[in-house]
C-alpha cells in the first residue's frame, strides 16, 4: 500500500498523461507521496483543476482559492480536521475520487496521517461476510461535510446520498469497502440496531487491522494523493500547542458503481 514517487520534475510541471499515471497509481496502491515540491495556493487550486472538477469552498479568504480547504490546527485549537477514520465528503451523489493535501507547516513531531486500505479491509473479510455485504447499500449524510461543519451550509442543504456497501473502482474494477464512520447514517434494509452492530464491526476491522494501515510522516512541501474510492485516513491531533497547516483540493468522482458478487 502506497507509493513515495521519486522524481526530480516538479508537479506543476507533469505533462496530462504523468497526471493520468498519478491517478492509475492512487487507484492502484491509495496513497501516492511526493517530496520537496514547490508549488504556491494559487498554483495548486490551477494544478487541481488539471485533475478534474473540485470541490469548492465558497467562503474561503481572498488569498485563499475556492478550489482548496485550509488544514489547520494550533494552539488555539481544541480539535483538528479529521480525528475520525473517513473518506472525503462521501455524503455527495457523485463522491470525490481524489484528494491532495500540501503541507507547508509541520510540527516537529506527530500530526501524522494514518491511512487504510479498503480493498484490503474488503479481501481479508470472509466468504459469508463479503457475499452480504455486497447486497447492502449505506445511507450517507453531510454530518462531517466541510460545507456544514464550516458554517456556510445547513445540514438539510447538502445532499445526502445511498451508496453500496462495497464499491467496484471505475479504473481497476477491484472491490472496496466504502462505509466511514464520519458520513453513514445506517444502512438500508436493516434495523436500527441490525445496522450499528454491522457497522460497528467494519468500522473496528478497519480500525485496528494494522496490516491494512499506512502512516505518513508529513514534512514541508510534502504532497499525498489519496483515492477515496479505496481507502480511509485519520489525522492524529498529537501536537498540541505546535502549528501544523497545509491546503487540500478535492477532485469530484462518480456515482459509485456495487459490486457484483462472485465477480472478480
Amino acid at each position: 500500500m502506497g507509493v513515495e514517487l521519486d522524481t526530480q520534475k516538479q508537479l506543476i510541471e507533469f505533462s496530462d498523461q504523468e497526471l493520468d499515471e498519478v491517478q492509475r497509481l492512487a487507484a492502484d496502491k491509495c496513497i501516492v507521496v511526493v517530496r520537496n515540491v514547490i508549488m504556491s495556493r494559487q498554483e495548486q487550486a490551477l494544478f487541481a483543476r488539471r485533475l478534474g472538477d473540485p470541490l469548492i469552498k465558497p467562503n474561503n479568504p481572498d488569498d485563499i482559492p475556492k478550489e482548496l480547504v485550509q488544514i489547520k490546527a494550533d494552539q488555539h485549537s481544541k480539535y483538528a480536521a479529521g480525528e475520525l477514520w473517513h473518506s472525503d465528503v462521501s455524503s455527495d451523489s457523485k463522491p470525490p475520487g481524489l484528494s491532495m493535501l500540501r503541507m507547508e507547516i509541520t510540527p516537529s513531531s506527530g500530526g501524522d496521517t494514518v491511512f487504510a486500505n479498503m480493498y484490503q479491509a474488503f479481501n481479508s473479510l470472509s466468504v459469508s461476510m463479503k457475499t452480504f455485504l455486497q447486497k447492502l447499500r449505506a445511507l450517507h449524510v453531510p454530518k462531517a461535510h466541510y460545507l456544514y461543519t464550516s458554517g456556510m451550509k445547513k445540514m438539510d442543504e447538502l445532499e445526502s446520498s445511498l451508496h453500496p456497501v462495497v464499491r467496484l473502482h471505475p479504473l481497476n474494477n477491484r472491490k472496496a469497502l466504502f462505509v466511514n464512520a464520519a458520513f453513514v447514517e445506517k444502512i438500508e434494509g436493516l434495523t436500527f440496531l441490525e445496522s450499528k452492530a454491522v457497522l460497528r464491526m467494519i468500522y473496528n476491522h478497519i480500525a485496528y487491522s494494522v496490516n491494512h494501515q499506512c502512516r505518513i510522516r508529513w514534512e514541508p512541501n510534502t504532497v499525498v494523493f489519496w483515492d477515496n474510492r479505496c481507502v480511509q485516513h485519520y489525522a492524529s491531533f498529537d501536537y498540541f500547542p505546535a502549528l501544523r497547516l497545509g491546503y487540500r483540493a478535492t477532485i469530484r468522482g462518480e456515482k459509485p458503481v456495487p459490486a457484483k458478487i462472485f465477480t472478480h
